[in-house]
Formats: C-alpha cells, sequence, structure tokens
C-alpha cells in the first residue's frame, strides 16, 4: 500500500468522509521516481537553466530529450505548459467546494472544533492528507481558482476571490485571523478598524447595505497577505501561495489560527475584507524542476523582503498609484485605526463620533 492509500485508509477507520483527492488525474505521476531530475532557481528560461548547469546547454539539452538546436523552442512549449493549472484548488484540499467555501469564510469543524487536553478533537487525519499534498502537488503542480463544478451551478460560487465578476482587482489576498485552535495564544498584529459588509454578502449572508465599525483600543487579529502583479509568476500560482498560507497557519503545531473577522470572510480578496492597520507577507519563491524531460514548477514560500504586505504591495512596479492608493486604505499605517474609521463612515455620509 503506498503513502498516499496509507493516509486514506487512515482517514476511513477514523470515520471521516473523504473524496480521495484526484491529484493530476488521478495517476500518481508524482509518486513516480526519477532518475534524472534538476531542480532551478529564478525564472524558466534556457539562459537561466544552462547557467546552473554543469556542462550549461549540452546537459540541458539532454536533460529535455533534444539538441541545442532544438532547445530554444522545447523550453518555449515546456516552460508555458508549466504554468498551466492542472489541479482544482477545492480537489487538492479533498473536501470538495462546500467546505472549501465555509472554511474560507470561517465556519467549518476546522475553524469552531477546538484541540481539547483529552484529545477529544484532532485534526491528525486532515494533517495528514494535507501534508502529502503540500509536499507534492501544492510544490509541483499549478493551482486553478476553487471550483470543483460549483460555478457550473452557481455562478460566482467563491465570491471571495471575486469582486463585480472580476479576479481580486487589486492583485492581493489576506487572510485575518481572530483565535488560535491550540494553546499557542494567536500573535496579533493588526486592529480591525471598519468593514463594508456589503462588498463580502456571499460570506456574510447579509443582503441589505450594512457597515462595521470596530473597537480600536489594541490589535486584536492576526493577518497575513500575498500580492502579485498581472501576468507575473506570483499571478500564476497564487492559489498555491493561497493553500500554503491557509494550510500553514491552520495545521502548523505553534499556529492553528481560526475565527474570521465579523461579517467578513477569513480569507478573501484585500477589496473585501476589513479596513486593518497591518499585514504580514508571504512571498513565492520561483522554481523549476525538470525529471523525465518534463519542466514542472518547484515552489517555496519566505516572508517579504519588503517586511508588510502594504510595504511589499507598494513595491511592486507592476501595480498602478490608483491601485496603492486604495490599498493604502485598506491597510492603514499603524495607530490610525479609529481615524480610518470615522473617514470611512464620513466617506458614506455618516458620523462616527
Amino acid at each position: 500500500m503506498n503513502k498516499l492509500a496509507t493516509i486514506l485508509a487512515i482517514a476511513s477507520t477514523a470515520g471521516i468522509a473523504y473524496a480521495k483527492p484526484t491529484i493530476r488525474g488521478g495517476n500518481g505521476k508524482h509518486k513516480e521516481r526519477h532518475l534524472q531530475e534538476e531542480a532551478f532557481t529564478g525564472e524558466c528560461s534556457k539562459t537561466n537553466f544552462a547557467s546552473q548547469l554543469s556542462g550549461g546547454e549540452t546537459t540541458l539539452a539532454g536533460l529535455l530529450g533534444t539538441t541545442i538546436g532544438g532547445l530554444d523552442s522545447v523550453m518555449a512549449s515546456k516552460c508555458a505548459a508549466a504554468l498551466e493549472p492542472t489541479v482544482d484548488l477545492s480537489v487538492a484540499m479533498g473536501k470538495g467546494p462546500q467546505y472549501l467555501k465555509n472554511f474560507l469564510d470561517g465556519g467549518t469543524t476546522w475553524n469552531n472544533n477546538y484541540e481539547t487536553p483529552s484529545g477529544a478533537y484532532s485534526l491528525a487525519d486532515d494533517k495528514l492528507i494535507i501534508d502529502d499534498v503540500r509536499s507534492s502537488d501544492g510544490t509541483n503542480a499549478v493551482f486553478s481558482a476553487p471550483d470543483g463544478g460549483a460555478n457550473a451551478l452557481y455562478p460566482g460560487y467563491f465570491s471571495n476571490f471575486l469582486n463585480d465578476g472580476l479576479e481580486c482587482r487589486m492583485g492581493a489576498i489576506t487572510c485575518c485571523y481572530t483565535g488560535s485552535r491550540t494553546s499557542t495564544p494567536l500573535p496579533v498584529n493588526a486592529e480591525m478598524c471598519a468593514h463594508d459588509m456589503t462588498l463580502s454578502a456571499k460570506s456574510n449572508h447579509i443582503k441589505m447595505k450594512s457597515y462595521t465599525i470596530f473597537d480600536t483600543s489594541a490589535d486584536d487579529a492576526y493577518c497575513e497577505g500575498f500580492a502579485w502583479e498581472e501576468d507575473s509568476f506570483s499571478d500564476a500560482v497564487k492559489y498555491n501561495t493561497l493553500f500554503d498560507m491557509t494550510m500553514t497557519n491552520l495545521f502548523d503545531a505553534d499556529k492553528g489560527y481560526v475565527k474570521n473577522i465579523p461579517g467578513a470572510p477569513m480569507c478573501g480578496c484585500a477589496e473585501q475584507m476589513p479596513i486593518i492597520d497591518g499585514a504580514a507577507c508571504k512571498a513565492v519563491i520561483e522554481g523549476y524542476k525538470i525529471s523525465s524531460g518534463t519542466i514542472s514548477v518547484n515552489l517555496s514560500w519566505k516572508g517579504c523582503d519588503e517586511g508588510s504586505l502594504l510595504d511589499h504591495y507598494k513595491a511592486l512596479a507592476g501595480r498602478g498609484q490608483t491601485e496603492k492608493f486604495f490599498m493604502d486604505s485598506k491597510i492603514v499605517p499603524d495607530g490610525e485605526c479609529e481615524q480610518a474609521a470615522k473617514a470611512f463612515m464620513n466617506d458614506r455620509m455618516l458620523v462616527h463620533n
């Protein structure tokens, strides 16, 4: 019995219903052993790859099963194929689209059930499955936007990543948590200032226009996010980054972050999320590998070089000044939460005392 089958058997005997992850169409390719495999950092290009190989272009051509003369066209084709989405995010999660949507909104057993000293509630079986995906397709295949067939029946079902029918127009996704399901305290890094709940109506299920002003006396949430430029590598693999960020925050033993900000999704486009005064930042490291003549992504992540999500976003050359202005209004400087809340209400012709 292979590792994945063993994991699924454990989950089955525990009485937990799982849809077996259809990884790469269920053919198990990521489980094959490859005798000729090379990893690369940086962009997918002949020049970059050859510079990292002893033997340069000759070795690269051999790895790809072509000649030096055919290297340019083979590289172009295989680099493009490496960034094609092959795994639906809702399939990768192994829970189906409804569970994933509810999780991202903040309302599933993953979000609400806490570990107890007696071990009455445990995510151990779930963690085994997720860790297997994280170490395989999570880093070596490109995830598509979550669907799982839901959008055919309910257009725009995954509203967390849509703004007026377009995908995260500001080019940033954030997650905010207000609790920890472990004994480790939540490392709060943000005050919640205000929230236009109309923008996340499909998460909070409030149909009327509604606004929230939060008590801004102290940091009370942990927020983290990532950003991308249009048509960049970060854009292509953004749902891998979302998967890694949410699963790390949920399952890592020293984290266990849960609970959404009231009225907001736990994770969503930055424009749907509350106004806050801080957010940590995650960045993907571009990487690839060649295995049996095929190029695939080889992903890893780090904290953003600029520190905060806002500073990282402002450093993106591909984002315009208007976009950066709006991001400034969503993540305000530390200590300016109360002022931001007043401005938020005044913009809506309301008075906040």
